[in-house]
Order: C-alpha cells, then structure tokens, then sequence
C-alpha cells in the first residue's frame, strides 16, 4: 500500500506537463502517483475535421511517457477522453497500444476506468490486470456517487478483481470555493458509505477549484483563489468523522474541462499559476495577441518579490521564474509557463504533505 502522504495530480498529457515532470527529482517522483489523461484529438477548426489519425496521436506517447516519468514509481494512465471508436489502423484498441508501450519500456502504468467506458474498454482493463498484475484503477465521479455500492459492485464484478487489487478515486472534479462547506459535508458522507472501506489498496480523494479560465482576475494585477480542494482534504482528516484517511489528489493549477475553444478566437492574457499556501496566486498581465509575451519578465519579477514565492533552489520551475526575472531566460510562452507552473505545484504539495501529522 502507498504511503498516505503520497500525492495524486491529475495532469493532461501534454507538452508543458510532460516538461513538468520531466524536471521533477526523484525524491518528488517517489511520492507522487500523478493520472495522466491522454487528451483528445486535436480539432482542425478550419477543414471541421481531426488533425490527426489516432496512430499519430498516440505514436509518441511510449517515449513521452519513459522521457517524462522515467521511473519504477506506479502511475495511472486514463484514456477517457480518446474517442471509443477510434481503434488503430491495425485494429489494436488505443489502451491496448498504450499499455504495450508502457509494458515494453518497464513503467509501471496503472489502467483508469469507470462505470461509463464500453464494453471493449472494460476488456482490455481486465485483460492489462491479468497480464501485468498491476491492479486497476476505478475513478468514480459525482453521477457515481448516488448508487455508489452497486457501481462499485458492477465494476468489481464486469473486471474480475477484489478491491485488494483496485486502486478507488473518488474524483469530485471542480468545486466553487464559496462550496467549500457543502462539499466537505458531502464528501463525509460519502466516505462514510464506501463498500469495503479498508480493504481497497488505495483511497484517494481528488477535486480542484482552478477555474476554467481567468476572467475573473483583472488585467496587470495579482489575485489569489482558494485552493478549497486542499483545506477539504485537511479539514476532513482532521475531523474524526472519517474512518480511513484518503491519499490527497488535485488537478495542479488546471480546470478538469477539456480546451475546446478555436485557438483562432482566443484571447489569452499572459499569466502565472503559482502555488501558495491554501491559494493560487495568479500573476496576469494582459492580452498577449496585442501586447506580446515580454509581458512575463515583468510577471516573473513580480513573482520573486512577493513573500510567498519560494526561492529558485525549490524547483526547477522556480529556477526558471528567477531566470525570467533576471531576464537571462524567457519570456516564454504558454506552455513553458504550464510547465513552469505544475512544476512548482507538484514540488509545492509533495512539502505539504510531508508536513501533515496525520491522525
């Protein structure tokens, strides 16, 4: 079983998050379990048409993965958002393929799955388990919750497994942080109603309150969100009200919706997601389409300076905000700054939970 401090990001396999890894310790890797979600096929806009095959999707995820991860530490791997349909030009189902891929370079991956995957879906989980004996992953969100025992039992039954081999997300996704107490005593509730509650081999309690975009942060200023998913987490260990304390999950400083806006029509302020204790502090500037991406040197140096930041020997993505404010790097563009930005998160929670006296 894991540590109970171990930590379980939830990060979209893409270019700034693979970074984000890629740049993270070892002693980081090892206590930390992220869910990586293999994003949609991106959309041709223009031609109203996919801009790739679902081969070229997925043909270079083996070496991101091994690059980016590289390590004997387990992870989970969800292809949720790859369409159902979609199979490879040589009839391979697309988490079969990955699960290939992860096999052949020596990963641990750990396949994701819920009550609303199909039937081949559900084959190929089962059959990954009985062939690498990993254990799977049941990821169960709020339409689950209502009849949480017979989903839990339907998918305990359809996979052939005991819950001794499954590790159980309970992913409650975004929560306004005005919700905060709403969505703790619910949570004590259904923690409290979990079907063979010591006997899964991991709990983890997953949510985030990133917002989808960042409107409601004003131009050229600094704001903070709550990070209600963290004080949930560290009001309910300490409660008493719940029987098993779940591992700590989040979705680092990103919204769990997909991007699917035209990239031709959106307007993007320069910013910076920095991590703080029980708050993101978003440094923004303004549009980037009309006042240009050197907008981050002034950003990165208002990071440096404020009490919270962290010191550039703390990550590497805090290395990288000194450089940018000495204006020996930089200014980067948005996927440096996701990178940058889940780099320090990741570092930033693992200290976290390595300071939690749990009860």
């Amino acid at each position: 079983m894991l540590e109970k401090h171990y930590y379980v990001p939830v990060l979209k396999w893409k270019q700034g998050e693979q970074k984000a890894l890629e740049e993270l310790p070892i002693s980081i890797k090892e206590a930390t379990s992220p869910m990586l979600e293999v994003p949609p096929i991106d959309w041709d806009f223009e031609n109203d048409t996919p801009k790739k095959t679902i081969d070229e999707h997925l043909q270079k995820v083996g070496e991101t993965l091994s690059r980016s991860w590289g390590s004997d530490s387990p992870f989970f791997i969800d292809l949720y958002y790859v369409d159902s349909t979609d199979r490879l030009a040589n009839g391979q189902h697309p988490l079969s393929f990955v699960l290939q891929e992860t096999r052949t370079r020596g990963l641990n991956a750990i396949p994701v799955t819920s009550t609303n995957r199909d039937v081949a879906y559900q084959a190929e989980v089962r059959s990954a388990h009985q062939q690498d004996q990993n254990g799977i992953c049941f990821r169960l969100k709020e339409e689950d919750f209502g009849d949480l025992q017979n989903n839990i039992g339907s998918l305990l039954t359809q996979l052939s497994v005991n819950p001794s081999e499954v590790d159980l997300v309970l992913d409650y996704e975004y929560v306004k942080p005005d919700e905060r107490v709403r969505t703790m005593l619910f949570l004590t509730g259904i923690l409290s109603s979990i079907p063979f509650l010591n006997q899964w081999r991991r709990l983890v309690l997953c949510g985030t309150s990133f917002p989808s975009d960042l409107s409601s942060i004003d131009s050229n200023s600094i704001g903070q969100i709550d990070r209600t998913e963290w004080l949930i987490w560290k009001r309910l260990i300490y409660s008493g009200s719940i029987e098993r304390v779940p591992s700590f999950g989040d979705y680092a400083i990103s919204n769990p919706a997909p991007f699917e806006a035209d990239p031709r029509f959106i307007n993007m302020s320069a910013n910076i997601r920095y991590t703080g204790d029980d708050k993101f502090i978003i440094f923004k500037g303004r549009m980037i389409k009309r006042y240009g991406g050197n907008q981050y040197y002034q950003l990165a140096s208002q990071v440096v300076t404020h009490p919270e930041y962290s010191g550039p020997n703390f990550s590497a993505g805090d290395q990288y905000i000194q450089n940018v404010a000495n204006n020996t790097d930089g200014p980067g563009n948005a996927t440096n700054w996701r990178k940058t930005g889940t780099n320090h998160h990741i570092t930033y929670v693992v200290n976290e939970l390595a300071t939690v006296t749990l009860p």
